[in-house]
């Protein structure tokens, strides 16, 4: 299954609001059935999005249920945040997909950060 940036990207923005419980685990599930992200996602997008974001240490959480499947959040990873804060801005992420299209058409998570971070460096005058 190909990994939708987009919906990475806005996984990380919900989970962003959901209140940090310490060490205690949240269902995702649970936290994506009570917002509209299902609107503009197929739920196995989002589920792999999820999954794609703990592997790549994005997010702390695990698979805790197979039938039906759910998964454990605790918490947005400092590697997760980097991202997120480079990626949030619409015109930031737009420029950075494009920016990447047009040289090779598709890059990983990291790769999508780094140059979002130049994106803001160069509007930044940097």
């Amino acid at each position: 299954m190909k990994l939708d940036h987009d919906c990475a990207r806005d996984v990380l923005l919900l989970l962003e609001q959901t209140p940090f419980k310490g060490d205690q685990d949240v269902s995702f599930m649970d936290i994506i059935n009570h917002s509209n992200i299902l609107k503009y996602y197929q739920q196995e997008s989002v589920l792999y999005a999820y999954a794609e974001l703990v592997d790549g240490g994005f997010i702390d959480g695990r698979q805790v249920q197979q039938i039906p499947i759910d998964y454990a959040f605790v918490r947005i990873t400092y590697k997760g945040h980097e991202f997120l804060d480079n990626i949030r801005n619409d015109s930031t992420w737009k420029k950075t997909k494009k920016t990447v299209s047009s040289k090779i058409g598709t890059a990983s998570l990291s790769i999508l950060s780094s140059v979002a971070a130049k994106v803001i460096e160069h509007q930044l005058g940097l």
